[in-house]
């Protein structure tokens, strides 16, 4: 008696196997079926841009200055929105910028001077700078002149 239901307890896991191999269709999909209805499911891969994609929560940063968070949260959302907060800033007398006498006085915001994108927002310093954006120490010349431009600035709080 052991031995058969045994047997018919392995005959069924096999028939659920089989039904579920063939349930898939050559692309992949898995056949979902609701009582007597079968359909289809196709994978599908959405875009970046596409409505349906949840948007990427916005990253808070926390250092000791107001003013150097609203620069790092503008930075996250792309080059055109750093560029009208800091302008806003710069109005407010919140920030100046540098000259070539105080670079290791300054923030230094670094942006990819042909696709505009910030890549880091270094901390004052010189040679060795932490990046604000990622917490992750970087030396100044990894970042070439050619390909990348930078904006110093001091704050003034």
């Amino acid at each position: 008696m052991k031995h058969l239901i045994m047997k018919l307890l392995c005959i069924s896991v096999l028939l659920i196997c089989v039904s579920f191999v063939s349930a898939q269709n050559e692309n992949g999909g898995v056949r979902i079926s609701f009582g007597n209805d079968a359909e289809y499911v196709e994978p599908k891969t959405l875009s970046g841009d596409d409505p349906a994609v949840p948007a990427k929560p916005k990253r808070h940063f926390s250092t000791n200055s107001i003013i150097l968070n609203q620069i790092l949260e503008s930075c996250d959302e792309g080059y055109e929105s750093f560029n009208t907060t800091f302008e806003k800033l710069q109005n407010r007398g919140k920030v100046v910028l540098g000259n070539d006498d105080n670079h290791a006085d300054c923030f230094a915001v670094v942006y990819n001077l042909e696709s505009k994108k910030i890549v880091a927002v270094m901390d004052k310093g010189f040679g060795k700078r932490m990046n604000l954006l990622d917490n992750q120490f970087e030396k100044d010349d990894l970042y070439p002149q050619e390909t990348f431009g930078r904006i110093f600035f001091l704050i003034e709080e």
